[in-house]
């Protein structure tokens, strides 16, 4: 009698797959008119304000965030301290902490490096397309949304800086709205059914109320908090992700990924 033939082992996909970061850029290519535009809206903005290229440029290679970004090139004047700046953009980017959260399942069981490299390279979009992918398991797919934005977002930033004052005003032209409409409609993909009803209904109604009760953009932070709270008041084990390819990234049996949903049915038994 023979004996049977051991299953083989997994393949190791590493903690940033090819494959899987070309998928992420594509899947981000819908959004390369309204990146560019508001890219390009930043440029003027920053040539307004009398930031050099260069310095508009490295403002985008080290802070990638658009609406962040907008804040601080609108206050880069002489008589607003810079405490005020880094103030006010700390509060705008304080939901990538509930970002950071909700990608959970794409970083858990790997090293810091990989989360960093990858947090770094996370936009709202790239964040909001990945979310909507069924298969989480490697970061690959989040890096190379993030990757082609952030390249997208340069070339907008150069071309607006260039154009200088040729648009005086771009609200005028409705520029300003291009993420809007965006969001709006990466909205629908990210509805799993009834069980986002209530904290979508919940964060509606915060924002709703900070929109007429807080200053600024605090109004973000309260529909955002009280999404979350709801989520967490509503949550039952039956909604965590049990999938092998999570469990296999927790405890190491499987080396980081199933990019494409697939995995040996042996492993693991």
């Amino acid at each position: 009698m023979s004996r049977p033939t051991p299953a083989p082992p997994p393949t190791k996909m590493g903690h940033f797959a090819p494959e899987t970061i070309r998928r992420g850029a594509i899947a981000c290519l819908p959004l390369l008119p309204s990146t560019i535009i508001f890219g390009a809206v930043l440029g003027v903005l920053a040539s307004q304000r009398g930031l050099s290229l260069g310095e508009l440029l490295f403002m985008s290679l080290t802070v990638f965030a658009g609406s962040a970004q907008f804040v601080s090139v609108d206050l880069w004047r002489e008589t607003v301290p810079a405490a005020t700046i880094i103030i006010a953009t700390a509060v705008i980017n304080m939901r990538y902490i509930l970002i950071g959260a909700s990608l959970r399942p794409v970083f858990r069981g790997r090293p810091l490096w990989v989360k960093v490299c990858g947090m770094h390279m996370v936009a709202d979009e790239n964040w909001a397309v990945t979310m909507t992918q069924e298969n989480l398991a490697n970061p690959g797919f989040l890096l190379g949304g993030g990757i082609f934005l952030g390249v997208v977002w340069a070339t907008g930033n150069s071309v607006g800086y260039l154009l200088g004052g040729g648009i005086p005003d771009p609200e005028v032209y409705a520029l300003d709205f291009a993420f809007t409409a965006v969001f709006a409609a990466l909205t629908i993909g990210m509805w799993k059914g009834k069980v986002d009803l209530l904290p979508w209904v919940a964060a509606a109604i915060g924002s709703i109320i900070g929109h007429y009760t807080l200053p600024g953009t605090w109004s973000i932070l309260a529909g955002a908090g009280a999404g979350v709270v709801i989520a967490a008041l509503t949550w039952r084990d039956d909604m965590d992700d049990t999938s092998p390819e999570a469990e296999y990234a927790v405890d190491g049996r499987q080396a980081y990924g199933a990019p494409e949903g697939t995995l040996n049915p042996e492993v693991g038994k």
